[in-house]
């Protein structure tokens, strides 16, 4: 280790011996003495497993690391903090983390890594504090654990980050420059995450993350380049992620994301349904500048669902059937299931209607009467291309009431469906 990292005691004791195994089993073990006289949170982390398997440390060997680094604390108040970079400016020694546990806030605010940064399967129980550090080798922290806060606002990632299958809590990134490649696969984000000002100079990958609060891509200051984010398979729990004042890039995919759900979202304030609202509106527009079309039409169904959840009762159900009818002009197949419904319908209503007028000879032979009937709900339903000529009825001869009441309900629900099934078949094949 550099004169600096000598000097600091925790820095000492993660590197106390040349096998990391050992190193590991000091740091937890002495992680668990300090937390021991408090016994409040001593019980609540011992929930976790990963630290109720931790191995105590016999008094001689607390002894013999107290001796070797004399100024390490021999006590921690529940949030005095671990401060393993304090009067550092840089750490030359790569530093090993993987599977340290971390009983305590823990800063490492500020250095110049200039060797990696290993954190995999790291457990912080209360916050940890990258504030402003600059990593010019890559940072490993698969499967870490980050319980409470995980700041990282003014880093800078010169090499790639590595965060697949990590768990947060908080998530800061805020104003963070990601200079190379990024993965975010699989992690797991419980609250708030905040990229808001964030860097990318090469694409981030978001597969199959879960957000199940709020995601900040937010960019108020000066633009910045687009680059492709991967959200393939990705899970917006509560809410969509915001991009307002970013430019997107027409790489990013969309693929199988899961978009939260206008019921889950009702029960949200409103002020928090038109925020939502326009940033489904902002992903619409910026997608349909970009040309992309499945895109587009993901977020504007999004958008309709939010519009109609905030609309007035008596027009809310216009948006219902604009939904169950057409997904709102995405599918085409819910219309030929509505127009197959219609016909089999209203076959039956005539049928039953013309018994009651004795118009039905049943001792016609049956497939006579069958296309008779089948064929007049057909032609009632296609009336706008003329299969009137097609399908001649004598059950028509002389109609009442009812008859012309049933034949122009069928004709207007056909041309309904008709129009949405146009409407599904052009997005689907990009007709114009």
């Amino acid at each position: 280790m550099t004169e600096p990292e000598e000097k600091n005691p925790w820095l000492r004791l993660a590197r106390l011996s040349e096998d990391h195994e050992a190193n590991k089993r000091l740091w937890n073990g002495y992680q668990k003495y300090l937390l021991r006289p408090n016994e409040k949170d001593y019980q609540r982390q011992m929930e976790n497993p990963k630290f109720a398997e931790i191995a105590e440390l016999s008094d001689a060997e607390i002894h013999a690391i107290q001796t070797e680094i004399q100024d390490l604390p021999t006590e921690l108040g529940q949030y005095e903090p671990i401060n393993m970079t304090a009067d550092i400016q840089e750490i030359k020694i790569r530093l090993n983390l993987e599977r340290f546990y971390f009983a305590f806030p823990v800063w490492l605010m500020g250095p110049r890594f200039t060797a990696s940064l290993n954190l995999e399967n790291a457990q912080f129980s209360h916050g940890a504090h990258f504030t402003g550090c600059f990593f010019e080798k890559r940072l490993w922290a698969r499967e870490s654990n980050f319980k409470a806060l995980a700041n990282f606002v003014d880093c800078k990632f010169n090499e790639g980050s590595y965060f697949c299958s990590a768990t947060f809590e908080l998530a800061d990134f805020q104003s963070a420059s990601f200079e190379s490649h990024n993965n975010f696969a699989q992690a797991k984000f419980a609250s708030i995450v905040r990229f808001e000002d964030a860097r990318f100079s090469r694409l981030v990958d978001f597969n199959e993350a879960e957000f199940h609060a709020s995601v900040n891509f937010n960019l108020a200051a000066a633009p910045v380049p687009a680059v492709p984010l991967y959200f393939n398979g990705a899970k917006f729990i509560n809410h969509p992620p915001y991009f307002f004042g970013r430019q997107m890039h027409e790489d990013t995919d969309w693929t199988d994301v899961e978009l939260p759900s206008a019921k889950l979202q009702a029960a949200q304030s409103q002020w928090r349904l038109e925020y939502d609202k326009r940033t489904y509106e902002q992903l619409r527009i910026k997608y349909g500048a970009l040309g992309k079309v499945e895109d587009e039409h993901l977020f504007f169904r999004r958008e309709m669902d939010l519009t109609g959840r905030l609309s007035p009762w008596y027009t809310r159900v216009t948006y219902s059937l604009y939904h169950l009818v057409s997904d709102y002009g995405h599918s085409y197949w819910r219309p030929i299931v509505g127009l197959a419904g219609v016909w089999a319908l209203w076959s039956g209503l005539y049928a039953l209607y013309f018994m009651s007028l004795d118009k039905l000879h049943l001792c016609m032979d049956r497939m006579d009467l069958a296309l008779s009937i089948t064929g007049l709900s057909f032609a009632n339903i296609f009336a706008v291309f003329g299969f009137h000529r097609r399908f001649p009825s004598d059950l028509l001869t002389d109609p009442g009431t009812g008859a012309i009441l049933l034949t122009a309900s069928e004709t207007l629900l056909g041309f309904v469906f008709l129009f949405f099934l146009g409407l599904g078949l052009r997005r689907r094949f990009r007709l114009r």
